[in-house]
């Protein structure tokens, strides 16, 4: 059989618009959202395209039309050109829109055209005795017939007559051999019959391939979760040999290919015992591709967050690491005031370390950083490490106590915040003999959060903070990670 003149497009590719739409633009009743159509098609994937054109237009058939034209307001669905590439067509014309989306021959007179002496076709009937064949040869099915009309029950309207209908002891079918191009108004319609009268419909093709799909095919094959099934002399034969209802089925099968999903095709033989039947969802399938989808795409999610993850645990490292040695440089600088390098003197080696410090966001400011600022903060944060005094000039702990209340208010809480953290606050009141110092902590201690005088500059704060690991300042449940550094270390 030659293949010619069709357009087929990969279920994962993007959907793309016809070039000049005549509606440009729709909007949604319900939020008056006004939407660009090209960018709205282009939004979805082929497949999810198809499966779109289908709901909107059962919607339009419904009225209950999710969107309408932005110029007249007339309800739109989801059409396909030859070459498909999707637009937006009216549900009905009168000239009153400058968008012309239709012909002058309504969808029932082409079809009437289309078929008009096609129905029973010598292939169309070839299939049929071939389905038959097939569905005669496994005693599991019953009342096997063609052309059995159906009446719809009680309450509902309408007939159909499908091209072969049998039933098991657990489904009512309905089989349809389609060999043209059909309307999705009839794709529609009849699923819509069949699941009021709680039967399934089966589409049965002659042939099928993956590279040569018609538009039908599509509406079929992505309405029906990517499964579709042939029946020819081939499983007919088969099913014979058998006993037992077999049909030929192509399906799309998902893989993970780096970090994206790709389609394989699988085209086996499939005996009904491995089918499933929705008639709620009108679907029958071989193989859930949806299903299938999901956990590949939720895969690919998890391994994206994990790989995520991982490189913000490892920069997270890599600045941890770099701040614990910037951290050391400062301590070990400042606690070893006799180096003096003959090439670089100590106060220019500072404003170096301090131009690091503040490209993290924790350096001294201003265009003269205070060294011995620097140097009083860290002798504070190791003489509440050691319990007792580092690098002030007190014989007690008391005494420098007593120095931070007259001299350095300013420090006092960090000084309180680190003592609780390293665990060295009993130092200084065992130190206290006279009982001098407790008195004046308690006497100041409602004053310590709410007097500017007891509150460090901002800049220092953050270096004493950076330097403590976080213990210079009240421990919080839900700390960063560097207060939680320090509550480890303390």
């Amino acid at each position: 059989m030659t293949m010619v003149g069709n357009t087929t497009v990969d279920p994962l590719a993007w959907a793309e618009a016809v070039t000049k739409p005549e509606i440009d633009a729709v909007r949604n009743p319900r939020t008056g959202h006004v939407l660009n159509v090209r960018r709205l098609i282009r939004a979805f994937r082929y497949e999810r395209a198809i499966l779109l054109r289908q709901r909107l237009k059962a919607l339009v058939k419904s009225d209950e039309a999710r969107l309408v034209c932005a110029m007249c307001g007339v309800p739109v669905y989801l059409a396909c050109s030859t070459t498909k590439r999707f637009f937006f067509r009216h549900r009905h014309e009168d000239g009153s829109c400058p968008a012309v989306t239709r012909t002058d021959l309504s969808e029932a007179d082409i079809r009437a055209m289309k078929y008009r002496g096609a129905q029973e076709s010598g292939a169309h009937k070839r299939v049929k005795a071939l389905l038959l064949r097939s569905l005669s040869a496994d005693p599991r099915f019953k009342d096997v017939a063609s052309e059995r009309t159906w009446r719809a029950s009680e309450g509902l309207c309408g007939l159909r007559r499908p091209d072969v209908s049998a039933r098991t002891d657990t489904d009512r079918l309905a089989f349809e051999v389609q060999l043209s191009t059909t309307f999705m108004d009839v794709v529609l319609s009849r699923k819509e019959f069949y699941r009021a009268e709680g039967a399934a419909l089966v589409w049965v093709l002659p042939f099928f391939h993956p590279s040569y799909r018609r538009m039908t095919d599509d509406d079929i094959l992505f309405g029906n979760n990517s499964n579709v099934f042939v029946v020819d002399e081939k499983s007919a034969a088969a099913s014979e040999r058998a006993g037992t209802f077999i049909m030929t089925c192509w399906y799309r099968k998902p893989l993970i290919q780096g970090d994206k999903i790709v389609d394989e095709w699988v085209e086996r033989l499939v005996c009904w015992d491995e089918v499933t039947v929705d008639v709620d969802r009108q679907t029958i399938i071989a193989f859930d591709y949806g299903h299938k989808a999901a956990r590949l795409r939720e895969e690919l999610r998890a391994a994206r967050l994990e790989r995520i993850a991982a490189a913000e645990a490892t920069e997270r490292q890599a600045r941890e690491d770099r701040e614990n040695e910037l951290r050391e440089q400062v301590l070990c600088f400042v606690l070893d005031a006799s180096r003096d390098d003959v090439y670089l003197p100590r106060h220019k080696e500072w404003l170096l370390l301090n131009d690091r410090l503040c490209s993290i966001g924790f350096g001294l400011e201003g265009e003269y950083p205070n060294l011995q600022t620097a140097t009083r903060i860290v002798h504070l944060i190791e003489s509440a490490r050691a319990g007792k005094p580092v690098g002030f000039r007190y014989k007690s702990f008391a005494e420098l106590g007593h120095h931070l209340i007259h001299q350095h208010p300013e420090l006092l809480l960090a000084f309180g915040h680190m003592l609780r953290r390293f665990g060295t606050r009993d130092a200084l009141y065992s130190d206290d003999r006279t009982g001098k110092l407790r008195a004046k902590l308690d006497a100041i201690r409602s004053d310590l959060t709410q007097d500017p005088k007891y509150r460090m500059a901002k800049d220092e704060e953050r270096l004493c903070a950076f330097l403590s690991m976080g213990a210079s300042r009240k421990a919080q449940p839900d700390n960063d990670n560097r207060d939680q550094q320090g509550r480890e270390a303390a």
